[in-house]
């Protein structure tokens, strides 16, 4: 394999790999602001300029492939110099409300102003200011904090496909917006929040709601389509704040969709039913598990019961049930459900060019393996249903039948449902799913599941042994 030799340090590389990449895998650091590994490479921000031996001038890493033999010096006096002055360059606007902005704690400007900048500032004129135009309802724009790295203008054509963000004017005057100040129409707006290296782009569902250095991280998997993006939750005190891809080349790469990034919401809504409830006339009436546990048994003894999966529910879920449902409901249909429309995995498809997928849950593959069946309708002479679901699958019309839900649901969700035995959901739990590829993927548990609410092994072991199993009233 070739080799190169960076700060002294001899390290192989692959062809077409520039100097950045190949640093990073000796552990050295080039600091950068408009390189980005999923976007194409401009070398107009000049932060990772290096020296390299038989070059008269500074060499941009990011745009410089290493070559066999190559010495490079990252931390020389030349390249120092280059470093302080220009970061004293990009600070010359830049306002100082870094204690009010969301980006603190993660900005590149920040970390490499600290690292890589002078303490002494020559500047002395007024500062440019901008009126900012609102950008719809996922991004705010704060200009005065923009750098002019374009890794937004970049993401818009190359990623998301549409040409909305823009650069106007010229000199100090230049502006990053979209065309005629419209708002942004793309379905992966969030991604401009991340890849801003400053707090220029930020997400309004985050905004103002928590310190970055107070989050915890939790890497998992999204659970809005059947792809299976790999994201993180960031969470603090048992509260979900935000959700954000997590690099996988080969699943969604950097990205992740606005649906997948906000699908969290529903699992903190207030009217999200966390405790066991029967059906009463007006409100629906809470009761103890033991009760509610009782309640649904009687509701489906001796009767011809349908049961739904939910497409939302892990591998492990989807076993589990297939071991209990013969023993303790015999001779009941058993189908699962999650999309309108997409039934089974030959009917899932892409529903866009760049991530989405038709099939709005995330393990309709992996239920499919372990041999469920698509509901279509109720089998004739039905008296109850059993349903079962994380929180994602869309629920079915059911009318002239008593139903039992186990899982995530919402009070407006549950209509005259006989009894509601609150779950976890994706976020509140461990499992395995699934994606289209036939790609088994982890969901990590991020935060517990509120008020009294179970995962569904603990349900199902009340259910055959009786709430004493597990210490509940």
């Amino acid at each position: 394999m070739a080799k190169c030799t960076i700060d002294g340090r001899e390290i192989e590389f692959s062809p077409g790999q520039n100097l950045i990449e190949v640093a990073a895998k000796a552990g050295v650091e080039i600091p950068y602001f408009c390189y980005h590994p999923g976007l194409t490479v401009v070398a107009q921000c000049r932060m990772c300029a290096v020296e390299v031996e038989k070059m008269p001038k500074l060499q941009t890493a990011c745009s410089t492939a290493a070559t066999e033999g190559m010495v490079v010096k990252t931390k020389s006096d030349r390249v120092k110099q280059n470093q302080k002055s220009v970061m004293e360059f990009l600070l010359i606007n830049h306002p100082l409300d870094c204690p009010i902005c969301d980006k603190s704690g993660e900005c590149d400007l920040q970390d490499q102003s600290y690292k890589y900048g002078d303490p002494y500032m020559r500047y002395t004129e007024e500062r440019r200011t901008f009126l900012d135009l609102d950008m719809g309802p996922v991004i705010k724009k704060n200009m005065n904090r923009c750098i002019h790295c374009t890794r937004c203008i970049r993401f818009g054509e190359e990623v998301a496909g549409i040409h909305e963000m823009v650069a106007v004017s010229r000199g100090n005057n230049t502006e990053i917006t979209t065309i005629d100040g419209r708002p942004l129409e793309t379905d992966y707006a969030g991604n401009y929040a991340d890849i801003c290296p400053t707090g220029s782009l930020t997400l309004k569902d985050f905004r103002f709601k928590k310190r970055a250095w107070m989050l915890k991280k939790t890497p998992t998997v999204c659970e809005g389509c059947s792809r299976g993006c790999n994201m993180e939750i960031h969470h603090e005190m048992n509260v979900i704040y935000r959700c954000i891809a997590r690099t996988n080349m080969e699943v969604n790469k950097h990205w992740i969709c606005d649906e997948g990034r906000f699908n969290y919401h529903y699992t903190v809504d207030e009217d999200r039913i966390v405790e066991p409830v029967l059906k009463a006339a007006a409100p629906k009436e809470s009761v103890q598990w033991a009760q509610a546990i009782e309640k649904a048994k009687a509701s489906l003894a001796g009767k011809k019961v349908t049961v739904l999966v939910g497409s939302d529910l892990t591998l492990e879920e989807g076993k589990q049930l297939l071991e209990f449902l013969p023993k303790h409901l015999p001779g009941a249909s058993v189908f699962h459900f999650g999309t309108p429309g997409i039934k089974t995995s030959s009917e899932d498809a892409p529903a866009d060019k760049i991530l989405k997928r038709k099939s709005k849950t995330s393990n309709l593959h992996g239920l499919e393996k372990l041999g469920y069946k698509p509901f279509e309708k109720l089998a004739d002479g039905t008296q109850a249903v059993l349903m079962i679901r994380g929180g994602r699958a869309t629920l079915p019309q059911l009318n002239g039948v008593e139903v039992i839900a186990i899982g995530v649901y919402n009070a407006a969700d549950v209509g005259n449902y006989g009894v509601v035995l609150p779950g976890a959901s994706f976020a509140e739990k461990t499992g395995t799913i699934v994606n289209f590829e036939g790609r088994e993927q982890r969901i990590n548990r991020a935060i517990n599941p509120p008020g009294q609410s179970k995962q569904l092994s603990e349900i199902l072991m009340m259910w055959m042994h009786g709430t004493s199993a597990t210490g509940a009233a």
